[in-house]
């Protein structure tokens, strides 16, 4: 019979695999961070961002946009209409991310409609 108090118990081992242990946004790298801001979307969301490119531009004041070149024009002004959906899953990944860009190429350059908190910026 397992004695309740004893806590040395050897049935009770435990590796530390055993257990899963989400890593905090703080020890992240890019690339996970990126698959986090992707997870809080539905799937209709999650599909349109698979099909688009990702890169932070970075500014003087240490501040960063974070551009999403979308394949087509469809699925950009699809994601305009989430623009608060994405700066609210911008704020849970990156706290030196304060604007977004929804971008597409057009004949040969990229366009960019980019968003601040609080609206549209420039």
């Amino acid at each position: 019979m397992i004695d309740p108090h004893d806590f040395e118990d050897d049935d009770f081992e435990f590796e530390e695999e055993d257990f899963i242990f989400p890593k905090r946004v703080s020890e992240m790298n890019e690339g996970e961070l990126l698959q986090r801001f992707k997870r809080f979307f539905d799937s209709s969301s999650r599909a349109m961002l698979q099909d688009c490119q990702f890169r932070i531009t970075y500014h003087e004041d240490g501040k960063g946009t974070l551009e999403i070149l979308c394949p087509n024009e469809v699925v950009r002004q699809r994601l305009s209409k989430k623009t608060r959906k994405i700066n609210n899953q911008i704020s849970s990944c990156w706290l030196h991310i304060k604007s977004f860009s929804l971008c597409v190429e057009e004949n040969g350059e990229v366009v960019c409609d980019t968003f601040v908190r609080g609206g549209q910026g420039g």
